[in-house]
Order: C-alpha cells, then sequence, then structure tokens
C-alpha cells in the first residue's frame, strides 16, 4: 500500500511539471470538519486542469487539535468532473493522502502512530468557471473511516480579467 501510494505521488508530480500539460489551474483555502472527532481543520490546495473533466488536487489540512486531535494532512486528489458543461460541477474524489498525528501517544487505538498513510474517497461540488470559484466536497478515508467536510474558495487569476479566453484565433478580427 506505501508502495502504491508513493508511485501516486510521483506520477502526479512528474504529470504537472509540464505547464503545456495544464490548460487551467486555481490556487486556494478551506475550512475542514472532521465529523466523527468533532474536529475543525485549515487547508490549503489547488486544481490544476488536465482537461474538463480532469483535476489534480495537491492540498496541505492543518487540524491544530482545538477539541483533540492535532494532525496535518498532506495529499493529491484526482477529481473526476461529471458535468463540467453546467454552471456548477460535481465531481468524483479519490487520493492517496499522508498523515502526520502528532498527538498520536493519547490515543486507545492499537493502530495509531505517527506517520500514517491513506486513501481518501468522496464527492464534491465547484463552480465551473470564473475568477472566484467556491468549493463544498465530502470525503472519507480508507484507514480510519473518518469522514469530513471541506468548503472552500478557490482564486483562477487567469479568469479574472473578464476576457474570454478560449475563442478561437482563426475567427477572431484583426
Amino acid at each position: 500500500m506505501k508502495k502504491l501510494i508513493l508511485l501516486s505521488f510521483i506520477i502526479f508530480y512528474f504529470s504537472t511539471i509540464n505547464a503545456q500539460v495544464i490548460k487551467d489551474w486555481g490556487v486556494g483555502a478551506e475550512i475542514a470538519y472532521n465529523i466523527p472527532i468533532n474536529e475543525i481543520g485549515f487547508g490549503v490546495r489547488s486544481h490544476l486542469h488536465f482537461s474538463d473533466r480532469f483535476v489534480i488536487a495537491p492540498q496541505f489540512t492543518f487540524y491544530p487539535g482545538f477539541s483533540n486531535i492535532n494532525e496535518f494532512y498532506f495529499g493529491a486528489n484526482l477529481n473526476f468532473n461529471l458535468t463540467p458543461e453546467t454552471k456548477w460541477g460535481v465531481y468524483a474524489i479519490a487520493g492517496p493522502h499522508y498523515n502526520r498525528w502528532i498527538n498520536w501517544e493519547k490515543s486507545l487505538l492499537n493502530k495509531a502512530s505517527l506517520s500514517n498513510f491513506t486513501a481518501e474517497m468522496g464527492a464534491g461540488i465547484v463552480k465551473n468557471s470564473g475568477c472566484i470559484r467556491p468549493f463544498l466536497e465530502y470525503r472519507a478515508d480508507s484507514k480510519w473511516w473518518e469522514s469530513n467536510l471541506r468548503l472552500g474558495i478557490l482564486v483562477y487569476f487567469g479568469d479574472c480579467s473578464g476576457k474570454n479566453k478560449h475563442i478561437c484565433p482563426a475567427y477572431t478580427s484583426l
């Protein structure tokens, strides 16, 4: 499992190196709520679009331990947009994540440790166009089966000018 997650990270990394492959991109922040442990976290992420349907979403989330769990997650999801032609896109989520559970020693769980690898799956909704793109996600991880909600905003700086950048040059006037 660890080798599969590491291989996925390597593939995601080398897939994003060539900027010509990335069709559009945005960066943003999020608030995460871990439902079973009643914990709030804060995160940053980017969305790297390879097509209208496929997005790689590298992200980092920190749970400061307001209630009981102090940890951070780092990973990248593959998002598959089921409705790219509509104003709001519905997408499926899957991807590997590394969890650094800072106060794991306080746990009574026998599989608790400082370093954990997990896969996350879920679904989300995002605005498909514009400069500011809010999103809402529901996800669950494969190791702890903890579900979480994430609400955030992505900024697409290339779409802030108001100009339509998808006009075919063959039909534009000089």
